[in-house]
This record gives C-alpha cells, sequence and structure tokens, in this order.
C-alpha cells in the first residue's frame, strides 16, 4: 500500500552510509577553486571592458551624427543669415529712398542698381538650375553687400560713380 516516510535517519541506515569510505578532498582543491574564481573574474572585467568599449562606439557615433545634423543645420541658418541681412537692408534702402531728393537718389542708383539686377538675375537662375547651397549664398552675400553700401551712401549722401 503506502510505504511510510523515512527520516534521514532511518535512510541512512538502511543504505549504511555510514559504512562508505569517507573521501578527502584532494590538496589542490583549494587552488582549482581560486583558479576558477580568478577566471569568472577576468571574463567579467573582459565582458565590462567590451562593453564599455561597445557603448563608447555608440555615443561617439551618436555624437558624429548629431554634429554633422548641427553643422548641416548651423550652415542653413548662415545662409538664411544672408538672405534675412539683404531683405532687411533692402527695407532701410526703401525708408531712406522716401527722405532722399530724387536727384541724389537717381545719381547714387545707377551702377549699384544695374549690378544687383544683375545679382538678382544670377539669383533666379541659380533657384532655377537648383544651384548647390554655396553658391546660393555666395550671391546672396553678394547682393547683402551691395545693399550695404547703397544704404551706407544714401546716409552720407554720396554719390557712387565708377571709375
Amino acid at each position: 500500500m503506502s510505504d511510510p516516510i523515512m527520516t534521514f535517519h532511518q535512510f541512512a541506515r538502511r543504505m549504511r552510509l555510514d559504512e562508505l569510505p569517507v573521501l578527502e578532498p584532494s590538496a589542490d582543491l583549494w587552488q582549482k577553486i581560486a583558479g576558477a574564481q580568478q577566471q569568472r573574474r577576468r571574463r567579467a572585467h573582459l565582458r565590462r571592458i567590451v562593453l564599455w568599449c561597445g557603448s563608447s562606439v555608440v555615443v561617439l557615433a551618436a555624437l558624429i551624427v548629431g554634429a554633422d545634423g548641427w553643422f548641416a543645420r548651423t550652415q542653413a541658418s548662415v545662409d538664411v543669415d544672408w538672405q534675412a541681412r539683404a531683405q532687411a537692408l533692402e527695407l532701410q534702402l526703401r525708408a531712406l529712398n522716401t527722405g532722399t531728393s530724387a536727384r541724389a537718389a537717381n545719381a547714387i542708383a545707377i551702377d549699384a542698381q544695374n549690378e544687383l539686377a544683375l545679382v538678382d538675375v544670377a539669383l533666379q537662375s541659380a533657384y532655377d538650375e537648383g544651384a548647390e547651397q554655396q553658391r546660393v549664398s555666395a550671391l546672396w552675400k553678394r547682393r547683402s553687400e551691395l545693399l550695404s553700401a547703397l544704404v551706407n551712401a544714401r546716409r552720407q549722401n554720396l554719390e557712387i560713380s565708377r571709375i
């Protein structure tokens, strides 16, 4: 039917465990244990170094990608700044045109307006051709410089002449 539950002592008597020979561990057992522990530590240390290097590479790659995007945004903002500066100077020039005499405005504007028209045509053709941003930026810079010269000349009531 059902076997009664044995205790450890009953089991030991039945199996005659006390008659079995007792084996002593070898003398170099502690050295083997210490060696195995040291090997586990080395592996863990190596694993930490590999993980640290891998995460450093990932962070460095993210920084490079982020810096590239930041540089592109900075370049774009520099280009937009030339355009915004040219537009602001054009507004200043219009305000100064209303305050100066027609004779002074016409004398100042002839050569600069012609060159400004050429730059505007070059800008339009650059946009139509889909030119690279560097060329467009250079044209906006030149347009800004021309408008700045015109504004300064109007403020000082100078006449610009070509030599």
